[in-house]
């Protein structure tokens, strides 16, 4: 069935400007809205036949529209060429030699099959990889027209789309709130270091792979590597280590600022 949220907030287009008209079987509809998505997010001037006919003044209207456009773009499917309406469309624009751009979405021409047997080479077969690549295809195939464009349009998530994206979004929240509540309510080792300098916590914590930074952890330590140098090297001293570090001394004394960015400590003879 045709997916009757972007028809209505997209209806084929009823004016006299230049438009292109989009020939497909219903079933394939909301295959084809991937496909016009972006085009009309252009703002392209899009004209489509809708289920079926209904009355023989409806059908001579429908074919007064599919000929009145500037380019046919023909989503080349087994159902396609199965459906009669969008079948006579495209076969009275190719008797009058009107620009058609066939989309081919499995990798099978079935120009034949559609009944484009005269001048069939007159008549490109584009296979589609993405939504991407056939806007590219459209808008440099012969007979487009950037009169067909008008002002570009946001287009709206779709109700399903929107309520994930929600439900996701929520559920980040839930499991990270949950996460830190864990980690704040986790048992605390006796012989937990505490480190203020968060820098420096940081780089011992990730050196550590994030265990509880017990004296034991902190013994396995054999570098540090900062993305921001601490305010204070003071509590270095809480490194068994320590004694065995190997960097520059005025990084101790404080005699000569270092460079910010990225340093490395390494811990001479580290990992008892």
């Amino acid at each position: 069935m045709m997916n009757a949220g972007w028809m209505k907030q997209f209806p084929p287009y009823e004016g006299n400007e230049p438009y292109l008209f989009f020939a497909f079987a219903e079933q394939d509809s909301a295959k084809v809205w991937k496909q016009m998505r972006p085009l009309l997010a252009r703002g392209c001037r899009i004209w489509y036949s809708s289920g079926p006919a209904g009355s023989a003044a409806e059908v001579l209207r429908r074919q007064e529209r599919a000929g009145g456009a500037a380019l046919t773009l023909v989503y080349l499917t087994d159902a396609a060429c199965a459906d009669k309406d969008t079948k006579s469309y495209v076969l009275v624009n190719q008797k009058f030699r009107r620009r058609i751009l066939c989309l081919d979405p499995d990798g099978t021409d079935r120009r034949l099959a559609m009944g484009l047997r005269e001048n069939t080479p007159e008549i490109p077969l584009y296979r589609m990889r993405n939504a991407e690549e056939a806007e590219s295809a459209i808008v440099h195939a012969d007979g487009f027209s950037f009169d067909m464009i008008g002002q570009p349009v946001h287009i709206k998530a779709t109700p399903v789309t929107g309520r994930l994206t929600v439900l996701f979004c929520a559920l980040a929240v839930v499991f990270g709130v949950l996460g830190y509540i864990g980690f704040r309510l986790r048992p605390v080792p006796a012989d937990e270091v505490k480190i203020s300098d968060p820098a420096l916590l940081s780089a011992v914590r990730e050196a550590a792979d994030y265990y509880p930074l017990t004296e034991a952890a902190l013994s396995r330590i054999t570098y540090l590597r900062f993305e921001k140098l601490p305010e204070s090297w003071e509590e270095l001293s809480l490194l068994p280590a320590l004694e065995r570090i190997g960097i520059p001394q005025q990084a101790l004394t404080g005699d000569a600022a270092l460079p910010e960015g990225e340093y490395v400590i390494e811990l001479i003879g580290g990992g008892a």
